[in-house]
């Protein structure tokens, strides 16, 4: 009959927490990353150009894994609170995705275009995104394009959304100097060994949770 659609509560679930990673554990990923050059993975796509590290790929990231993974634990609880997520809402078993640091060069070249990150079954059981800004940019921002939002690149801070066909997003070029983010997913997934290296059950419990 031509009625207008009913319009929903204006929520984007697109969360920024600053000052959630200490600006000295920023500055050693950092140094680290740098210092470990024969573990880049140099990506050049259609869509993305940068350089990463992937976290899960060697034992000498371990101490480092565990602490990040400590923080995104405390910061689930508080986005879940902030969006208004409920026990029906939240899966009742959930994993993370490995991490990778990632480094942009400001060389008018690297960026990661538009995109979404949930694009078929290889992907498909991702239903949260976090990234982990390591310094401050005055370019380089993540954007949300069709939303209208964004978010800085600001030393410690972190960036929470759902990474669904909704949230068309992009990491914009750096100019100044190098932008470093560190990101993860979490999982729809009851298989804590596919991501996770097993032989850490220190942190299982942080990791895996039953509600």
């Amino acid at each position: 009959m031509g009625d207008e659609p009913v319009k929903l509560q204006n929520e984007t679930f697109i969360r920024v927490f600053n000052d959630v990673i200490p600006h000295e554990f920023c500055d050693e990923l950092i140094k680290k990353f740098e210092e470990n050059t024969d573990q880049f993975d140099k990506v050049e796509q259609s869509s993305a150009d940068f350089t990463q590290i992937d976290f899960s790929q060697d034992e000498m990231w371990r101490e480092e894994r565990n602490k990040l993974y400590t923080i995104l634990q405390k910061q689930i609880q508080e986005y879940k609170m902030q969006v208004g997520v409920t026990e029906q809402m939240w899966p009742k078993r959930y994993t993370f995705e490995g991490m990778r640091m990632k480094r942009y060069m400001p060389d008018g070249k690297e960026e990661f275009r538009p995109h979404v990150d949930v694009t078929g079954p290889e992907n498909m059981k991702r239903f949260l995104v976090f990234f982990l800004y390591l310094d401050d940019n005055d370019e380089g921002a993540t954007t949300f394009p069709l939303l209208k939002k964004g978010s800085p690149c600001r030393k410690g801070s972190m960036l929470v959304f759902p990474p669904m066909w909704p949230w068309l997003h992009a990491g914009t070029k750096p100019v100044d100097k190098p932008k470093y983010i560190i990101g993860s997913y979490l999982h729809y997934d009851d298989s804590f060994t596919k991501y996770v290296p097993v032989e850490e059950p220190a942190t299982e419990s942080e990791w895996k949770n039953d509600y």
